[in-house]
Formats: structure tokens, sequence, C-alpha cells
């Protein structure tokens, strides 16, 4: 679950706290901007049909 989930043409941006952070996050399988507490993630619709 993410705080603020923006669907786009081309995936989903997610802004989520660390501890929410899924397995294809952590493993940076998909694209991440760590700010610290907070995390900033891309999951092109490719990435969604993977994970």
């Amino acid at each position: 679950m993410s705080w603020i989930s923006i669907k786009t043409s081309g995936g989903r941006l997610k802004i989520k706290p660390r501890w929410q952070l899924r397995w294809a996050e952590r493993m940076h399988r998909v694209r991440v901007i760590d700010l610290g507490l907070l995390v900033i993630s891309w999951w092109s619709r490719d990435d969604l049909d993977k994970y």
C-alpha cells in the first residue's frame, strides 16, 4: 500500500514510507528514488506485469 499512487499512460508512480516497500522495490527491480524515510518508485507497465 502506498500513500500516493499516480496512474500514468506508461505505468504507475508510487510514494510510500520505507517500511512499506515491496520485494521488487527493495531489490531495485523497479526504478526507485530513496529520500530517506520516503521512497518514490516507478512501476512501468512491463514491471506491473512481471511482479
